[in-house]
């Protein structure tokens, strides 16, 4: 039993600690605006808990979560819209709502404006694991109260998933059919855009060590495929490992899994994140200098699963007393933010935040900078990437001393917290608001979903927080803004909420965010009716730059911004690398550089020197790519097993690599 009880990540190791409240009837509404404390997600009779969140890739988001309405736990979700309406049925759609109970939903894009939902099921004996999908309208597009995803006669628990790119979705789970002497292992399986399982019947297996192995977390790999890592104790001590499995189903990796880190003591819990070119960063807790009192260590495994930096990973933060719950955001150039809870003090839990480059350096203040050291504790932190370099941390707060409240903040990707002092409040109502989720909301700023006792039992509540931020209602002009530096030169674009001319924007520019913007000599480009970009080539490499956006119009000037971009220094010569995976099927990925503007072409030849696939012709920019070549020729056929040439020719520069296709 202790194994399943250790087995619970994030907010499933605390549901168990948590006690379930009497039963108030309130009635349901779909708000048409983001209103103070938070808007009502779900406010049906019974429990609503531990909900998971989802961006919907229009400036909303996709919740779902445990629902007690009827004789036992269901699955429930619900779409809100940019302003935070509702979109669905007041109180959500049903997901699963078949007899034994349903727990652990976790939610992932469907490629296509809608979700793919797994979850843990008790319709039978030890536990199953289903699955579904439900599109953007909120209509469940798969069977109903799902597919199976694992059957097998023993547990299965603790599901997570991730998007396949192609429609589908990569999950993976604990698993005890090797026998309760053995403890659990992980397995995994991929469904397709229409339910069906791709790959062995009830999952390929990812470790099948002696011991048990233990909160796996997932990240796809880019190419249809994922990478696992989990906490294991094959070695008596817990560990962690990690596998790469690819679209068809192959372990890739060293067998039951390569070694992240394996040094005395306790690694535990351990996050996953893409590295952005088929790797992954992973981060947890470890006990390795006191077995009382974890830090926080972090290590990135590249497409082949070499480990990157130090061995045993990099430490984040080793300060005294205890720093738990690693949590981590790209940082969109090859590292990652890492969020944590932390007793320094002595007393009190605060949060904590740290920026590792895709180096292994820690970039900020050592042992990290304080997100809130506010009174009393705050736990359980969350985080996503604000898409400028830096990001958005949530956390739930006891500083009022009588309940959980819910607050956030901003830092950027120098480190500078950007938000009021020890954070924005989310949420103040009475009672407690407990375990919040995050996501980005595409304009730098989230939305968060939380499950509320303002009733006297616990409903599901959301709010957005803009990128200055303001919870509650954001402005609509400036729909969304991104920004992207490399390879000496800064690309600006920007989507409105109203229909305006490109004639109408000035760009601004500084050194800081806090400096002097002054006008830029650059084009803004009409990209559609309401899109826009700029690229902005007098910038350096290796720097910060902070701009503005100003939009004039009969009122005045409406200005966006600071938004915060590096610039990440350009490639110094022509290279192209070897494919991944290699072998492959049915797919592979060409990464290659580009030190300066020209021509680059890449073609794929046979082993007769015919062309089979024209992949790249077309000027481009200084800067690294990634291409990926699906097996198929020129006519869109697939090609037969074999060897191939890729070929890259770009001002003089000419170079071949072999891959080989397996089918």
């Amino acid at each position: 039993m202790g194994f399943v009880e250790d087995s619970l990540t994030y907010g499933k190791r605390v549901r168990a600690l948590l006690l379930l409240v009497p039963i108030l009837l309130l009635p349901a509404y779909a708000a048409a605006s983001w209103q103070e404390n938070g808007n009502p997600v779900c406010v049906e009779t019974g429990t609503q808990q531990f909900p998971d969140v989802m961006p919907d890739g229009e400036g909303g988001a996709f919740i779902v979560w445990e629902d007690y309405r009827g004789s036992d736990l269901d699955i429930y979700a619900q779409r809100l819209g940019p302003s935070g309406a509702a979109l669905w049925p007041a109180n959500g759609v049903p997901i699963c709502t078949t007899s034994g109970g349903q727990i652990f939903a976790e939610i992932a894009p469907d490629g296509a404006g809608g979700a793919i939902i797994v979850w843990e099921d008790r319709r039978a004996p030890g536990g199953d694991i289903y699955a579904q999908r439900v599109d953007a309208s909120g209509a469940v597009l798969w069977a109903e109260n799902g597919v199976p995803v694992c059957t097998h006669s023993a547990s299965q628990i603790n599901p997570e998933i991730t998007s396949d790119g192609e429609g589908g979705a990569v999950v993976v789970w604990q698993d005890l059919r090797g026998g309760g002497d053995t403890g659990w292992e992980i397995y995994t399986q991929r469904l397709n855009a229409s339910g069906s399982a791709l790959w062995t019947q009830d999952g390929v297996a990812v470790s099948t060590a002696w011991g048990t192995q233990w909160y796996p977390e997932l990240v796809s790999d880019g190419a249809g495929g994922a990478i696992i890592t989990w906490a294991d104790r094959r070695n008596w001590n817990s560990d962690i490992f990690v596998q790469r499995v690819d679209a068809s189903g192959n372990v890739l990796w060293a067998a039951n899994g390569a070694t992240v880190c394996i040094v005395p003591e306790n690694q535990r819990y351990p996050d996953i994140i893409s590295d952005g070119v088929g790797g992954a960063v992973i981060g947890w807790h470890d006990f390795r200098v006191d077995a009382g009192s974890p830090d926080i260590y972090i290590q990135r495994v590249d497409a082949f699963g070499t480990m990157l930096w130090t061995e045993g990973g990099v430490s984040v933060c080793s300060a005294t007393d205890d720093q738990y719950e690693a949590a981590l955001a790209p940082d969109g150039a090859g590292g990652a933010i890492v969020t944590w809870y932390d007793r320094r003090s002595g007393v009190d839990y605060d949060i904590y935040v740290q920026r590792v480059n895709s180096l292994g350096v820690p970039l900020w203040t050592m042992d990290g900078v304080s997100v809130c050291t506010a009174t009393n504790n705050q736990e359980w932190p969350v985080i996503t990437a604000d898409g400028s370099g830096g990001a958005v941390v949530a956390w739930h707060d006891l500083r009022s001393n009588s309940n959980y409240d819910v607050y956030g903040q901003r830092v950027d990707s120098l480190g500078t917290v950007l938000w009021t002092p020890d954070g924005v409040a989310m949420c103040t109502a009475p009672g407690h608001q407990r375990l919040p989720g995050i996501a980005p909301d595409g304009d730098g700023g989230a939305i968060l979903a939380w499950y509320d006792g303002r009733s006297g039992n616990d409903d599901v509540y959301a709010q957005r927080v803009s990128s200055e931020g303001c919870s509650g209602p954001t402005g609509v002009t400036f729909a969304s803004v991104s920004a992207t530096g490399q390879n000496g030169y800064v690309r600006l674009s920007w989507w409105m909420g109203v229909e305006v001319s490109a004639a109408d924007f000035a760009v601004q520019r500084s050194d800081s965010p806090d400096g002097q913007f002054a006008a830029l000599d650059v084009t803004v480009s009409a990209e559609g009716r309401a899109s826009f970009s700029c690229t902005d080539r007098s910038v350096l490499s290796g720097r910060s730059y902070w701009y503005r956006i100003a939009l004039r119009g009969f009122s005045g000037t409406e200005y966006y911004g600071p938004v915060g971009v590096y610039v990440e220094p350009a490639p110094l010569a022509y290279r192209i690398y070897q494919s991944y995976p290699n072998p492959f099927n049915p797919s592979c990925t060409i990464r290659f550089d580009v030190p300066v503007a020209a021509r680059v072409t890449m073609r794929v030849f046979d082993v007769r020197g015919s062309i089979v696939r024209t992949l790249v012709d077309a000027r481009m920019e200084p800067g690294t790519y990634n291409e990926v070549w699906d097996g198929r020729d020129e006519s869109g056929g697939e090609v037969p097993s074999g060897v191939y040439f890729y070929r890259l020719e770009a001002a003089g520069f000419v170079a071949v690599r072999k891959a080989t296709l397996l089918r």
